[in-house]
Order: structure tokens, then C-alpha cells, then sequence
């Protein structure tokens, strides 16, 4: 199977761009695209996830999916650190590898608003992302609550919880054991560790009941008679990315928190507050380290908040369209929401 073509992309600088963590970027860059009946109306944005581009929710513009190019004017966000916006990889020296600072969910949105306020748009007909994409689509609520319609969080929460953090500190763990990895100042990529985190990985990005029913054997990527044959697959999953782009999401997802919104006081309840619009949450039935229970709870904070959970068997992977039925069901959903 030929591997998908990453969509092209611009290259948006940010000179002198301020972190939240106090570090200055001298020469930032955010990797976005617009598509679709640009300049008509106002735009949808869409962010990325987990060391993804924007081919993460094609799905929803496919197939009469509800983001269709030929209906409204969209905007692909790339987050910081994916290897093509600004990224440990990508970045000189000072700051460049090992010495890349943390980023927050938040330095996202100033890049993206920044990027908005350049092209002149002032209000956003709606932001939606998946996982780390939800994350940052509640975050621009919260932050921006005057410029956005709706928020769309796909599979994703407004505050990393406790079991997430527990979860993505063993995908750090793994990552980082290989010795390889020599605290970041690696010369080759340390294969050992991408393959450890992509072995981590696999019991968690489904959900048991896919693997009881057999449901990977209808996937190339994936079937195979034993366990040696399905992790002689899927340990490959992340040995085309950079090792410290992928440690850079990983600690940004971990320390997500909209209580940490500047104005809020470190209060979960007065960010939330904040969101008055619209905002759906879409959590996955079957979803491990996202639960559903989890984005209820955080809901109720939410003024204009939905809660829909996706019943699928897919887990986490029913957010980027694993089967045929994850994608009817969220284009159905994503087509109501937007029609309200």
C-alpha cells in the first residue's frame, strides 16, 4: 500500500514568537493551508493532532462529508512541534533537538490567531480537531470566546487527566529507553525507542473489543496470525518521525490545562465559563485514555456544551474515520452540530 500524500502547505513566520513558557522563538514558523471557497464568509479551522498533518480528518470532506471544499472556505492549522510548523527537528541552534522548549496547547492558538489576524479574518464560523485538535478547538473557545461560533472536540478534553498523564508518561518511557536516544542529542533516529512507543501504543489506540472480534484482520497494517506478526507491523508506526517531535506532543498533550488561561486564576470552572457558544463534545464510546465519562464531567462546565459519544469499537482511531461506520457517524454528527 503506496503511504498518503501529506498535503501541501505554507509557511506562516512568526519573528520573535513568545512562548508561554518565557522562551522567545527568533524565527517561528506555523505550517497551514487554506482550501475550499476561500474568502467566502468565515472560515472553519481545523488543528491537527498527535504528530499528524491535516490528512487526520480528510474524512469529514469526503464522500458529502460536511466539510466539502465546494461548501465553505477551510483552514488547515498545523501544531507546533508536528516536524513541519516549528519543531525540535526543525529548529537551530539555541533551541533546536534536546533544547527545543515545552509548548503549550496555548501557543498553538496564539500561532494560529496570529496567522488569522494576518489574512484579516476576525470571526471563525467554527474550530474543530480531534485528540490533541479537540484539545486546542476548546482551547481557542476558551481563549478567544468573541471570534468563535462553535467548537467541534473530536475524541479530545478540555484538561488532561490523571490516567492520560499516567498513559502518555509511559509512551515517553518507552520512547526515551532506548540508550540510542542519549537524552535527545541523538545523530540517527533511535529506532529502538520508535519501535518500543509504537508497541506501547497498540493496545491502547483500539479498543479490546476490535482485537476480540477480529477486526484488524480486515486491515493490511494490521492483520497477521499471532501477536509477533502484529508487532512486527505496527512497531514501524512512528519510525518516520522525529524522536523529540514526538516527546515535544507528548509533554504538551500530558500538561494540558484551560484553567491555565491567562485572566482565569488557574480555575477550571471561570476558563470553561469563558466558552458561552455552541461547543460539542464527541467523545468514543470505547476510547481509552480519552473516556467519555471524562469529557461528560468536564462538559458541564461548559455554558453551550453537547455531549454526543460516538458508539464505535474503534476507540480512540474511530475520531480519524477507521471504519466505514466511525466516518458516517461523526460526518453525521459534525453535519447536525453545524446546521444548528
Amino acid at each position: 500500500m503506496s503511504a498518503p500524500v501529506v498535503p501541501p502547505f505554507e509557511l506562516f513566520s512568526l519573528p520573535d514568537f513568545a512562548l508561554e513558557c518565557g522562551v522567545v522563538l527568533p524565527k517561528a514558523r506555523l505550517a497551514w493551508r487554506q482550501r475550499g471557497r476561500i474568502g467566502e464568509g468565515e472560515p472553519i479551522v481545523l488543528c491537527t493532532a498527535f504528530g499528524a498533518n491535516p490528512l487526520g480528518l480528510a474524512y469529514l470532506g469526503t464522500e458529502g462529508g460536511p466539510l466539502a471544499e465546494d461548501r465553505h472556505w477551510l483552514i488547515d492549522v498545523e501544531m507546533l512541534g508536528n516536524g513541519r510548523s516549528s519543531s525540535p527537528s526543525n529548529t537551530p541552534h539555541p533551541h533546536g533537538g534536546a533544547d527545543f522548549p515545552k509548548l503549550a496547547i496555548r501557543d498553538n492558538i496564539a500561532a494560529q490567531k496570529a496567522l488569522l489576524d494576518h489574512l484579516g479574518v476576525g470571526r471563525i464560523a467554527a474550530v474543530i480537531g480531534a485528540s490533541m485538535g479537540g484539545q486546542q478547538a476548546l482551547q481557542w473557545a476558551v481563549s478567544h470566546p468573541d471570534r468563535v461560533a462553535r467548537a467541534i472536540c473530536i475524541a479530545g478534553n478540555a484538561r488532561t487527566t490523571l490516567y492520560g498523564q499516567m498513559f502518555l508518561n509511559v509512551m515517553a518511557m518507552a520512547l526515551t529507553s532506548d540508550p540510542a536516544f542519549d537524552g535527545g542529542r541523538y545523530a540517527t533516529q533511535p529506532i529502538l525507542g520508535l519501535s518500543r512507543l509504537s508497541e506501547a501504543w497498540a493496545p491502547f489506540a483500539l479498543s479490546p473489543r476490535f482485537f476480540s472480534e477480529g477486526r484488524h484482520q480486515a486491515h493490511a497494517d494490521m492483520a497477521a496470525d499471532d501477536l509477533a506478526g502484529f508487532l512486527a507491523k505496527w512497531r514501524t508506526r512512528y519510525h518516520a518521525k522525529d524522536a523529540n517531535d514526538l516527546l515535544c506532543h507528548l509533554d504538551m498533550w500530558a500538561r494540558h490545562d484551560i484553567a491555565g488561561t491567562p485572566g482565569c486564576g488557574g480555575s477550571f470552572a471561570t476558563a470553561a465559563a469563558r466558552a458561552a457558544m455552541p461547543v460539542l463534545f464527541a467523545p468514543i464510546s470505547t476510547d481509552i485514555y480519552f473516556h467519555p465519562r471524562d469529557a461528560a464531567d468536564q462538559a458541564v462546565f461548559f455554558p453551550g456544551a453537547t455531549v454526543e459519544v460516538v458508539q464505535s469499537l474503534s476507540g480512540h482511531a474511530a475520531a480519524f474515520g477507521r471504519e466505514p461506520e466511525d466516518r458516517q457517524a461523526v460526518r453525521a454528527m459534525v453535519a447536525r452540530f453545524l446546521a444548528r
